[in-house]
């Protein structure tokens, strides 16, 4: 528990009826136009408005998506986060982008909040049917340093087209406008789990098409990247121009915890937004949290460990919770 005993203005730290310094947890989103920033925002306010008598408080802050937050949580520059398994995995063995950061295991996992599927998408009137079709087009594979990107990167990468299109890197928000503006041929992203408000709400005015994945190129992809699963995004209503399901593959999104949250905060944390009434309020609004769960199957595969609060609350609502992965600091 982080004891504080003054007032900095700007610092996350404040007085509790005037006289007693409450912790602020920072909770890590995402940047704008993407999912993760509303129901993270949303989160925070209803964890913070369901706290009584308790000495912290939790904080939103933007950031740039899933390696920005599995970094950021695991050096403790933010206290909490959701973040992809390809980067937990990649900081807790030191591979891939963590590389040169090194293994990093000053962080846990508390919760299950969905997985995610990978939208590749075009304007409806685009001529662009299919991957092959992307060669020598503008390919916007979102902002270095989200998750997004990583997963854009892999699908052209494992295809054997990245060096055959021509990448951008900008944001969720960004890219949708680029995409509307034909300043991009093609956006990637992350869906939550099918869409993404970016291309949602770009697809009110300019009907957007799903690019899908040939059989061939969707267990090519997930044969490479043991991380993807196969999934087929079926026809979503609320984007206009998308008449047909897309071959895709889907991934486990984590919640994490740096090592210096307390106990108790991590608990009440997990129990105010996990409560079956407060998701179901949080759903209405970011429907991210429609999913949050208790299912660690995929951490004992990759042997990552699950924080003793967290398996505690998890425990209490009937979960199996795997004890062999569940281990503190």
């Amino acid at each position: 528990m982080k004891i504080l005993s003054t007032v900095i203005i700007g610092t996350g730290i404040i007085l509790a009826g005037g006289t007693q310094a409450k912790d602020v947890y920072r909770f890590g989103g995402g940047p704008s136009g993407g999912g993760w920033h509303p129901a993270v925002s949303a989160g925070t306010q209803l964890i913070n408005k369901e706290l009584k008598g308790k000495n912290f408080k939790f904080q939103y802050q933007p950031t740039n998506g899933s390696v920005d937050n599995v970094r950021r949580v695991g050096l403790g520059a933010v206290d909490t986060a959701w973040g992809h398994i390809v980067q937990s995995y990649q900081s807790w063995y030191g591979v891939g982008l963590f590389k040169k950061d090194g293994k990093n295991r000053d962080f846990r996992v508390v919760a299950n909040v969905r997985n995610q599927t990978q939208i590749v998408a075009v304007l409806d009137r685009s001529p662009i049917k299919t991957f092959s079709d992307m060669k020598g087009k503008v390919v916007n594979l979102l902002s270095k340093g989200s998750g997004s990107n990583v997963n854009c990167e892999n699908i052209f990468k494992g295809l054997g087209l990245m060096d055959q299109i021509k990448p951008k890197f900008l944001g969720f928000a960004a890219s949708g406008r680029a995409l509307g503006d034909r300043q991009v041929d093609v956006f990637c992203s992350a869906g939550t789990p099918f869409t993404i408000p970016a291309l949602t709400e770009l697809s009110i005015r300019k009907p957007v098409r799903y690019i899908s994945l040939s059989p061939s190129e969707q267990k090519q992809l997930t044969s490479k990247f043991k991380f993807y699963s196969p999934k087929t995004i079926p026809v979503q209503k609320d984007v206009r121009g998308m008449k047909e399901p897309a071959l895709s593959f889907s991934y486990p999104v984590f919640w994490y915890v740096h090592k210096t949250m307390s106990d108790e905060a991590v608990y009440e944390m997990i129990k105010i937004a996990a409560n079956p009434t407060n998701l179901k309020k949080l759903a209405s609004t970011a429907g991210y949290w429609k999913t949050l769960n208790g299912d660690f199957s995929a951490l004992q595969t990759h042997k990552m460990l699950i924080h003793p609060a967290a398996a505690r609350y998890w425990k209490e609502r009937g979960v199996n919770v795997p004890q062999e992965i569940v281990k503190g600091f």
